[in-house]
């Protein structure tokens, strides 16, 4: 078996001092030449540095990313975008999941401080007070993404906007009886903004009684409250959904009950996910710029570390997608 490249062996190599090799794989300043000679060394080898050795080091070149899970459909599409870039500037990506635990969230950004991290991305569902002390301990850059940070710096989606975009919509639809299978208001930006942007949209054409269900973003809680809704006598005309994965979970039980989208009912969601334009009737829905969300997060990210100014807040872009699940019923009066 080959045996392993140490900095000393790279140092010998490279005709230089440890030290020096030390300081250049830890992004310290080293003159050109010299750091050419130890990069033609480290190519040759194939040399990848221990990443945790990195973490004593003043900058370890590791970023630590929060996220509450991977069983939704953006959050691995998102974190694959941030690690492809960050690796691209060489640097580590060191994962922490919560399990969408708020102690857990906070134990992360505290223990990824404790080892050094020269930065920390958080996905967060929310932001508490726990959150802000956290990251006024931490005193390394924090960015949170998807939620809006007061205090600091944070990249969400324009969820506001994006519902009220799909609310107006629905309006000029001529949905009337309508039904919305939503998250809890702890999300702040879906669970409040979103849901907040859909009622504004809906509202301007005359339709101000929604009824909300609450759910989560598993599919199967989805389903559960559509189940619920669809066991009633009167069924709404329209069912608007937080996510299109909770989108899919109406579509199971409308095709349980036999019944048509979007002539008994229409559905629309919220993302855009690969398995939208594929259901039956494709679904319409708001994308939102997964791939601009990632990279802007990523290099505001590395900016941060750098200490460069950024804007405190940056909002992602989004588009309506109009497919075939949704009913043309009329124009609503405005």
């Amino acid at each position: 078996m080959e045996k392993k490249l140490t900095i000393r062996d790279i140092a010998d190599m490279s005709g230089v001092a440890k030290s020096t090799v030390s300081r250049y794989l830890n992004g310290g300043s080293v003159r050109a030449e010299t750091g050419q000679k130890i990069k033609k060394v480290i190519e040759a080898h194939n040399y990848e540095p221990n990443v945790f050795a990195r973490l004593s080091a003043k900058n370890s070149r590791i970023v630590g990313l929060i996220v509450p899970g991977f069983d939704s459909i953006v959050t691995p599409g998102l974190v694959e975008l941030i690690v492809a870039y960050l690796k691209r500037y060489d640097y580590t990506p060191l994962i922490m999941h919560t399990g969408d635990v708020l102690a857990e969230e906070i134990k992360s950004i505290e223990r990824l401080t404790n080892m050094n991290a020269d930065g920390i991305m958080v996905l967060a569902s929310g932001i508490t007070e726990q959150h802000r002390a956290a990251v006024e301990k931490a005193n390394i850059p924090v960015l949170f993404l998807g939620q809006r940070y007061m205090q600091g710096n944070s990249v969400i989606n324009d969820d506001y906007h994006a519902g009220l975009e799909l609310g107006r919509y629905l309006g000029a639809k001529g949905a009337s009886r309508v039904a919305g299978l939503w998250v809890g208001e702890k999300d702040i930006a879906v669970g409040k903004e979103r849901k907040r942007g859909v009622v504004d949209g809906l509202g301007e054409f005359g339709v101000r009684e929604i009824e909300f269900l609450e759910t989560s973003f598993f599919y199967r809680d989805a389903v559960r409250a559509a189940e619920e809704l669809f066991a009633r006598k009167e069924w709404p005309d329209t069912v608007v959904c937080a996510t299109d994965r909770i989108a899919e979970g109406v579509y199971k039980v409308l095709y349980q009950k036999q019944a048509r989208i979007p002539e008994d009912v229409s559905v629309t969601g919220f993302g855009d996910y690969e398995t939208s334009e594929i259901l039956c009737p494709p679904l319409t829905t708001i994308r939102l710029n997964l791939e601009n969300w990632g990279e802007i997060s990523a290099e505001t990210m590395l900016q941060m570390i750098q200490g460069k100014p950024v804007s405190k807040l940056q909002v992602n872009s989004y588009e309506l997608i109009e497919r075939s699940s949704v009913a043309d019923r009329g124009q609503n009066r405005i």
